[in-house]
C-alpha cells in the first residue's frame, strides 16, 4: 500500500517534456506556481504501475509565447496575442516503489524509467512530505525509538523524525553556523532521550549551555575546579544509577 493517498485533483500539473533525468511540467494555475520553490520534492506518475518518480525542482519560469504571422505557432495562437505558460523544471534523483520483494514503500535513488508526457506532478507537502522523509529514514511517528526533531524548512506542516536506535549505533555529527540551531536540536534530543527504556548517555557541557535540562531521567553533575576532587563521587552516582539515563557534566 502506497504511504500516500494521492488524487490527481491535486497535482500541480502535468509533464510537458523529458530528458533524460530532467522534466519539464506545464503549471496551469499561476496560484499554485505562487506556492512552490526551488528545492521543493515533488512526485511524478511513473510508467510502471506501483511506483512514483521522486524529483527535485531546480527552476521555476514563466514564459511568454506571442503570435506572429511567421510563428509555427500562429495558427494556435492569434497573431498579436500573448499567452502565458509557467514552467517547472523538475530533476529526477530517484523511484519509490510500493513493493519491492517483501517491503514496502521503498526509495532507491535509481531511475528504471521516466515519466510519460502529460503524466501528473505532485508537490510533496504536509503529512505527504513527512511520509516520505520517514521512508528514507526508515523512522516512522508510532515506534517507541522515534526522536521528534522540528519541521522541515521548506514545509512547516511537515514534522522531521529520526530513528534513535539508529541515531546512537552510528557515529553523528551536528553541524551548522552560528545561530542555525545546534543547541536547539541537542537539547530537544536530550529531552527526548531520557525517558527511552534504553537510553545510556552522558552529555559534557563544557559551557553549561544545558544545566537547565534537568527533568526526570536527567542528572547534573558539575565538572570540578583545579582545587576540587570529585572523581569517585562522580563515579559512585554515575553507577548507582547504572547511567541509565542522561548525565550532563
Amino acid at each position: 500500500m502506497s504511504i500516500w493517498d494521492i488524487d490527481n485533483d491535486n497535482a500541480i500539473g502535468r509533464v510537458y517534456s523529458v530528458d533524460t533525468g530532467a522534466v519539464v511540467v506545464q503549471v496551469h494555475d499561476i496560484e499554485l506556481l505562487r506556492g512552490v520553490q526551488v528545492n521543493h520534492l515533488t512526485a511524478l506518475r511513473s510508467s510502471k504501475p506501483g511506483q512514483l518518480l521522486i524529483g527535485l525542482i531546480t527552476k521555476i519560469m514563466r514564459k511568454s509565447l506571442i503570435g506572429t504571422i511567421d510563428d509555427d505557432q500562429a495558427e494556435e495562437i492569434p497573431e498579436g496575442q500573448t499567452i502565458e505558460e509557467n514552467i517547472l523544471r523538475i530533476t529526477l534523483i530517484g523511484t519509490l516503489k510500493e513493493k519491492d520483494g517483501s517491503k514496502s514503500n521503498v526509495f532507491k535513488r535509481t531511475l528504471e524509467t521516466v515519466p510519460e508526457l502529460d503524466a501528473h506532478c505532485f508537490v510533496l507537502e504536509g503529512k505527504n512530505l513527512t511520509a516520505f522523509m520517514n521512508t528514507i529514514s526508515k523512522s516512522k511517528k508510532s515506534t517507541e525509538q522515534s526522536l521528534t526533531l522540528g519541521k522541515y524548512t521548506l514545509d512547516e506542516n511537515a514534522e522531521a523524525y529520526l530513528d534513535g536506535n539508529k541515531f546512537f549505533q552510528r557515529h553523528a555529527v551536528i553541524v551548522g553556523s552560528t545561530g542555525s540551531g545546534k543547541s536547539w536540536t541537542v537539547a530537544k534530543v536530550i529531552e527526548q532521550i531520557a525517558p527511552l527504556p534504553n537510553a545510556n548517555a552522558i552529555l559534557f557541557d563544557i559551557h553549561g549551555e544545558y544545566s537547565s535540562i534537568v527533568t526526570e531521567g536527567v542528572q547534573h553533575l558539575r565538572i570540578a575546579g583545579p582545587n576540587e576532587w570529585i572523581g569517585r563521587e562522580y563515579m559512585s552516582r554515575c553507577r548507582a544509577t547504572g547511567y541509565s539515563k542522561v548525565c550532563i557534566r
